[in-house]
């Protein structure tokens, strides 16, 4: 994938964190995702449709949603409530909007659907398009807690 359509995603993700969370990201070493399996266990989900069509996935662990939540509301949560479920479904929103903002930077005109929320480990997920997914794996500092968010996306 060309990486003019990588870096709205890295711009996003960073820019987001930063406004949303005062937390600084680092990006890992993107890959391309062989299955349509999510990376973790709490999963924002968003349709993209327009000049191109797919989908953006934004995967925490349960212990990373949980720490996002509470960075976000000031409130702690013992599992991963509908509360925790909104706030990534929110974040999940947000990101993919910054990055459409981007996309249209190099031409790319798209729009969004509702986000739907996933929670469990190594669920499948079943993408309209064909094309390969591309995994941008965040690191993020919480209480002294690194923890990983996976931005996958896929459009063609």
């Amino acid at each position: 994938m060309d990486v003019k359509y990588i870096n709205p995603f890295i711009t996003a993700t960073g820019t987001v964190f930063k406004t949303m969370l005062n937390l600084q990201t680092s990006i890992d070493k993107p890959f391309l995702k062989n299955d349509k399996v999510t990376t973790g266990d709490v999963t924002g989900v968003i349709g993209l449709a327009g000049d191109r069509s797919g989908s953006v996935c934004v995967s925490f662990t349960e212990n990373g949603a949980k720490l996002v939540y509470k960075t976000l509301m000031g409130d702690e949560c013992a599992e991963v409530s509908p509360e925790v479920v909104d706030a990534i479904g929110e974040l999940t929103n947000i990101i993919a909007g910054q990055a459409r903002k981007e996309l249209e930077h190099a031409g790319v005109n798209l729009k969004a659907s509702i986000p739907t929320i996933v929670v469990g480990k190594g669920l499948e997920l079943h993408m309209l398009s064909d094309s390969p997914m591309v995994s941008l794996p965040f690191s993020f500092e919480v209480e002294n807690t690194i923890e990983t968010v996976h931005v996958d996306f896929a459009f063609g």
